[in-house]
């Protein structure tokens, strides 16, 4: 039963997040994607999301903050992408770190 409440939190979390990002993005009308970038960006979502739900469940959320460290290295030259960036990191994240800590508690 335990293994069915992980999947479901998984699927949750790690797919589920990407309707979130997609949301909060488009409240900000004026930030617009680089053409290209949707499909990167998703697969890093993904990926970002499922370490961070990995290292809440696994007792490290302190490791949470080595995965945004990681993040923060890669640069952009104009305004609207560096928004576009921060907006969907800091979605994806808000998304994973609550629902992660939920599920937490709630497969304990």
């Amino acid at each position: 039963m335990k293994a069915l409440w992980l999947l479901l939190l998984f699927l949750l979390v790690v797919p589920g997040g990407s309707p979130f990002v997609r949301w909060v993005l488009a409240q900000v009308p004026s930030v617009k994607p680089r053409p290209g970038l949707l499909d990167a960006g998703r697969w890093i979502g993904y990926l970002e999301r499922a370490l961070i739900l990995a290292l809440v469940l696994a007792g490290e959320p302190s490791g949470v903050g080595f995965v945004f460290a990681g993040k923060a290295i890669a640069r952009f030259s104009e305004r609207e992408q560096v928004e576009y960036y921060l907006l969907g990191t800091f979605a994806s994240f808000t998304w994973a770190v609550s629902l992660s800590l939920l599920g937490q508690n709630l497969l304990r």
